[in-house]
């Protein structure tokens, strides 16, 4: 991702393009700077943009080189159990969600000490984390 950014003004600044779509990592801009998934989408949204919605192969293999701990445009809150993409897609990786700790209701990409690479889970919408947002290219 990072060797295309800002490639012939089809990103704004300080976003990374791939194939037709403009990504907006939280940590490149603050590494310090987390916020609980309602928060992330809302800069997202700020932005002109939404929570990324991981949905071509290149996204999903791409995932284990963004920053680990990011929130991810998919959650549970309408209904528990029923995962769904804001784009109204349904679906999550087939191990998770499993809600563990109670009141799972949010995406986030994380490292699995199960799986070497980053992984798709739940976590609780309230935590910190980094985010990721995603717009159309220009």
């Amino acid at each position: 991702l990072s060797e295309n950014k800002g490639t012939c003004g089809k990103c704004l600044p300080g976003w990374n393009l791939l194939n037709s779509s403009c990504y907006f990592f939280s940590y490149l801009e603050s590494s310090t700077v987390k916020k609980n998934w309602a928060d992330s989408r809302a800069d997202c949204v700020r932005r002109g943009a939404d929570l990324v919605v991981i949905d071509t192969p290149e996204e999903q293999t791409s995932t284990k080189i963004w920053d680990n701990g990011f929130w991810i445009g998919i959650t549970d809150m309408q209904s528990e159990g029923t995962w769904t993409w804001i784009n109204n897609v349904t679906g999550l990786d087939r191990r998770e969600p499993n809600n563990y700790g109670r009141g799972e209701d949010c995406g986030v990409i994380l490292y699995s000490s199960i799986s070497p690479w980053k992984t798709m889970f739940d976590g609780p919408c309230n935590y910190p984390y980094h985010w990721v947002c995603k717009m159309d290219s220009r």
